[in-house]
């Protein structure tokens, strides 16, 4: 359940359209701390669990990226998706490496970003669907050797298969009847193999491979 949201963004039209299309994806109950710079929404994210936290990437004092950071290592359960006006994959892959877990395009419109941000509760990562095609485009353009099946083992494609998912680090490690310790293990061994840093990157190497 989607209760304790975050919201850092810098523009008030943009603070009621995201906050709008919040509502429209959790229902009126949820309680949205708005931060409009970087700093407020460092100090929130300090202060508070959070449920869902979404970032744009400019603000006037800094990157949304190092909220994204931030987020993700004090409360690395806590999706945090991107939302910006930026496509292009110097914003795109930046923010993927540092932990986000989705990516939206603030010029979709509000039922469609209501409706990807709906989709992590059925552990769906909320992605513009021209920002998927520019990830795949950018896999298939890479000249680096891309890693089969064959060089994970057993273990590493059940947990690549739960994460493609959406599942937790503890949903994965109740299902395979181990502890979170060792799925944790798990899943850095995946990232490191797959050559990714997030949850999205490693859903779309699972696509690729064929194994979701």
């Amino acid at each position: 359940m989607i209760q304790k949201i975050l919201l850092l963004e810098d523009h008030p039209d943009a603070q009621a359209w995201l906050c709008d299309a919040l509502s429209m994806a959790f229902g009126d109950g949820i309680d949205v701390d708005i931060a409009g710079i970087l700093a407020e929404g460092k100090s929130f994210e300090k202060s508070n669990v959070y449920d869902l936290i979404v970032a744009d990437l400019h603000l006037p004092d800094g990157s949304g990226i190092e909220l994204v950071q931030q987020a993700k290592s004090n409360q690395p359960e806590c999706p945090v998706v991107v939302a910006t006006i930026f496509s292009d994959t110097q914003h795109l892959f930046p923010a993927l490496q540092a932990g986000a877990d989705g990516y939206l395009l603030k010029d979709e419109g509000k039922e469609d970003i209501a409706e990807m941000l709906r989709g992590i509760l059925d552990g769906k990562p909320p992605i513009s669907a021209s920002v998927a095609q520019q990830m795949l485009q950018h896999f298939h353009q890479q000249v680096q050797p891309e890693v089969s099946v064959e060089s994970l083992s057993n273990r590493e494609r059940e947990i690549l298969i739960y994460l493609a998912k959406g599942m937790s680090t503890q949903a994965c490690a109740d299902f395979m009847d181990i502890s979170y310790h060792t799925a944790s293990d798990h899943i850095r061994n995946v990232y490191k193999k797959l050559g990714v840093h997030s949850r999205a990157e490693a859903t779309i190497e699972a696509v690729r491979m064929g194994i979701t």
